[in-house]
C-alpha cells in the first residue's frame, strides 16, 4: 500500500483575472471561496478546493508552486516525516500553511527534481457538493475505485528514472509503465487505482523542470468535445489535438493555461489493480492522434 493516498491538490501561479474566466469557462471549474484576495481556489467535487491559482505571471513550466499529496491520517504523516528525515530529506511543519490550505497538519520537502511536496492529512470537506459551471461531472475524489485525487501531473525531469525513484522509494508509489519519449522513457507513478497521478520525462527542447501538464478527467466524451470547441471558439492554443494515449487508453486534448503550462483534458482514463497489473513499455505516446502544433506563450527556460 502507498504511503501516498493521493494527488490532493495542485497549487500554481498565473494571472488571476485571466484564470477567473478559464477554470469556470473552458475546464468547467467551480469558483470556491478564498479568503486570500491573491489565490484563487476552484473545486472538482465535494472538497473545499482542488486547484489553486497564486497571483503571479505567466512561467509556462515554472508556474508550479506546490504539489499537495495526501495521506490517510495524522499517524502516517507523522511516520512518513519521521521516515523522510531518517533518510537526509529536510522536512518541516507549517501550520500557518496548513490553515490557508484548509487541512489538519501538512509537511514540506523537496523532491529530487526540486519541486516542492506538501503531504497533508485532514481536507476539508465542502457539504454544499459541486456544481460545475459548464454543467460536467469530473473523475475526482471518492469513486467507485476509491479516493483518486485531482488527477495527474506529467512533471519534467532530466533524469526521469531518477525523478521517479524518489516517489517510489520514499513516498510508496508504484511503477505503472514506461513510454519511449526519443532516446530515454518517460516513467508513469500510481498511488490509487487512477492509472498514474504522477509521471516524470525529459522532453527535447523543454524545461529539465516543472509542470508539463495537469490532466482533469471528466465522465463523458461529450464535455471533452464541448470544451474542445469552447477552446477553439476562443481560439485558444491547443499543444496537442484531440487523441488516445496508448498506455491509460485517456481520450483527451491539451490546451494552453493562462500561467503557460498546459492542462489535458479527457475521457475514460484506465484504472489499475494491483492484484493483476503488469508493468509495460510503450514505443509511443499515443494509439491516435495527439498531434503537435507549433503554440506561441511565455518563455519556458
Amino acid at each position: 500500500m502507498s504511503i501516498v493516498s493521493a494527488l490532493g491538490y495542485v497549487v500554481v501561479r498565473g494571472p488571476l483575472e485571466a484564470w477567473r474566466h478559464f477554470g469556470p469557462e473552458i475546464l468547467g471549474l467551480q469558483a470556491a471561496r478564498s479568503a486570500d484576495p491573491d489565490t484563487l481556489l476552484f473545486k472538482t467535487d465535494s472538497r473545499s478546493w482542488r486547484l489553486a491559482i497564486e497571483a503571479g505571471e505567466p512561467a509556462g513550466p515554472q508556474s508550479l508552486v506546490a504539489l499537495g499529496l495526501e495521506v490517510r491520517s495524522a499517524d502516517r504523516l507523522e511516520a512518513l516525516a519521521d521516515t523522510l528525515r531518517s533518510r537526509g530529506i529536510e522536512v518541516h511543519e507549517d501550520p500557518g500553511l496548513a490553515e490557508r490550505r484548509r487541512v489538519r497538519a501538512l509537511i514540506v520537502f523537496r523532491d529530487t527534481t526540486g519541486n516542492t511536496i506538501e503531504a497533508y492529512w485532514g481536507p476539508t470537506v465542502d457539504t454544499s457538493g459541486f456544481t460545475s459551471p459548464r454543467g460536467v461531472t469530473f473523475v475526482a475524489g471518492e469513486t467507485e475505485a476509491g479516493e483518486i485525487g485531482i488527477g495527474h501531473t506529467f512533471l519534467l525531469a532530466e533524469d526521469a528514472a531518477g525523478a521517479a525513484a524518489f516517489y517510489t522509494d520514499h513516498l510508496g508509489f508504484r511503477l505503472s509503465d514506461t513510454i519511449a519519449f526519443g532516446p530515454r522513457s518517460a516513467h508513469f507513478l500510481h498511488c490509487n487505482p487512477r492509472h498514474h497521478s504522477i509521471a516524470f520525462a525529459a522532453l527535447p527542447g523543454a524545461p529539465v523542470s516543472g509542470l508539463g501538464h495537469l490532466m482533469l478527467e471528466v465522465t463523458t466524451l461529450e464535455a471533452v468535445g464541448r470544451a474542445l470547441d469552447a477552446v477553439q471558439e476562443r481560439e485558444l492554443p491547443i499543444p496537442l489535438s484531440i487523441g488516445e494515449h496508448s498506455n491509460d487508453r485517456m481520450t483527451s486534448f491539451y490546451v494552453r493555461t493562462p500561467s503557460g503550462f498546459d492542462i489535458e483534458y479527457g475521457y475514460n482514463g484506465r484504472v489499475i489493480d494491483d492484484r493483476d497489473w503488469t508493468v509495460g513499455h510503450y514505443e509511443s505516446p499515443s494509439n491516435w492522434g495527439h498531434r503537435f502544433t507549433v503554440v506561441p506563450g511565455p518563455a519556458t527556460d
